[in-house]
C-alpha cells in the first residue's frame, strides 16, 4: 500500500510541477507499474490542481480593492466577449500545448469566467492525458 502511495504521489506532483506537467507525468506513472486508470488519474488531478489553486488565490487578491482595480484594467470588453464565445474551445485547445499554469493565470486576468475555465481545463488535461496513454501503451515513438 506504502509502495501505492509514493507512486501515486510522485505521479501527482510531476504532474503538478510546470514544464513536466501531463506531458512527463502519464508516461511516468505508467513507467513506475501504475494500471491505466491510475496512470490517467493522478497526473490529471495533479495537473488541474494548479487553476483550483489560481482559481482560490485569483478570488483572494480581489478582496483588496487596489488589487481589484488593477486587475479590471487588464481587461477589455472586446476580450470578454471573446472569451465568453470562443475561450473554451481555444482553452481545450491550447491548454496542452501552452501548460495550465500559464493558460489558467492569463486566463483569469482576462476575465474569463470560473465555469468554463474550470470545465474545459479538466476536459482538456482528459483527453490530452488518455491519448498520451494509448500512444505510450500500443509503442509509438515519436522520434523514429
Amino acid at each position: 500500500m506504502i509502495d501505492y502511495i509514493e507512486k501515486v504521489a510522485t505521479a501527482w506532483f510531476v504532474g503538478f510541477f510546470p514544464l513536466a506537467e501531463i506531458y512527463v507525468a502519464v508516461p511516468l506513472a505508467m513507467a513506475l507499474g501504475l494500471d491505466s486508470l491510475s496512470s490517467v488519474l493522478w497526473p490529471v488531478f495533479g495537473n488541474f490542481s494548479p487553476v483550483l489553486l489560481i482559481e482560490f488565490l485569483y478570488e483572494q487578491l480581489l478582496r483588496f480593492p487596489r488589487i481589484r482595480k488593477g486587475f479590471k484594467r487588464l481587461r477589455s470588453e472586446r476580450v470578454i466577449r471573446y472569451l465568453d464565445r470562443w475561450g473554451g474551445w481555444f482553452v481545450f485547445i491550447m491548454t496542452p500545448w501552452t501548460g495550465v499554469w500559464a493558460m489558467a493565470i492569463t486566463l483569469k486576468f482576462l476575465g474569463m469566467k470560473r465555469r468554463p475555465l474550470l470545465v474545459t481545463t479538466f476536459i482538456s488535461i482528459f483527453v490530452y492525458a488518455v491519448v498520451l496513454l494509448v500512444l505510450v501503451d500500443v509503442g509509438v515513438d515519436v522520434f523514429t
